[in-house]
């Protein structure tokens, strides 16, 4: 596989009971590409970003993965604790080879990105607009080359996407986007 793919998919097939979602599938995605998955409920879309995640198994195909990958994927619902704060969510994600300085550097810049004005916030005071953000926080906590968000402006205002499209602009990682706003 080419240095700059990080996922390839060849002839992937995908079932269940008599509805195929779809069949010859073949796609390649690379570093720091953005890709948008439109189309209609049911599609197949949720299922894809999950095979892609390695969450669900295709039923025929090949798929690959670069060597190292990480990958991570942000569901469209988000379930957290509600007795724990943001930062004790957040610190639940990183790596455990970082040292306790990498960290606490890591949670600033990640303070700073969401736009939390406390870290020490429970979870379960918090609208579902900031929840997505405690869950983009632990995205980021994992350092991903490649994440994978379904419908992630799901619960959020109109502010709240107009700060995810330009959080999204300035994304280090590719990604793959579930949505349905084509825009």
């Amino acid at each position: 596989m080419p240095p700059n793919i990080l996922i390839s998919t060849q002839n992937i097939r995908k079932s269940y009971s008599n509805t195929m979602l779809f069949n010859s599938l073949s796609v390649n995605i690379h570093q720091e590409e953005r890709i948008g998955l439109i189309g209609p409920n049911g599609a197949g879309k949720s299922t894809l970003l999950k095979i892609l995640a390695n969450l669900e198994q295709i039923d025929q195909g090949d798929i690959s993965f670069s060597s190292g990958l990480q990958v991570s994927y942000l569901s469209q619902t988000d379930i957290f604790d509600d007795q724990l704060s943001i930062q004790e969510v957040v610190l639940k994600h990183f790596p455990s080879h970082l040292e306790d300085w990498e960290i606490q550097k890591q949670l600033r810049d990640i303070q700073d990105q969401m736009q939390f004005e406390d870290m020490n916030i429970f979870v379960g005071t918090l609208s579902g607009g900031w929840k997505k953000r405690v869950a983009l926080a632990c995205i980021l906590a994992q350092n991903s080359d490649l994440v994978l968000l379904d419908e992630p402006t799901n619960h959020l205002d109109l502010q709240g996407i107009l700060w995810l499209e330009s959080f999204l602009q300035q994304a280090k990682f590719a990604f793959v986007l579930i949505s349905h706003d084509r825009f």
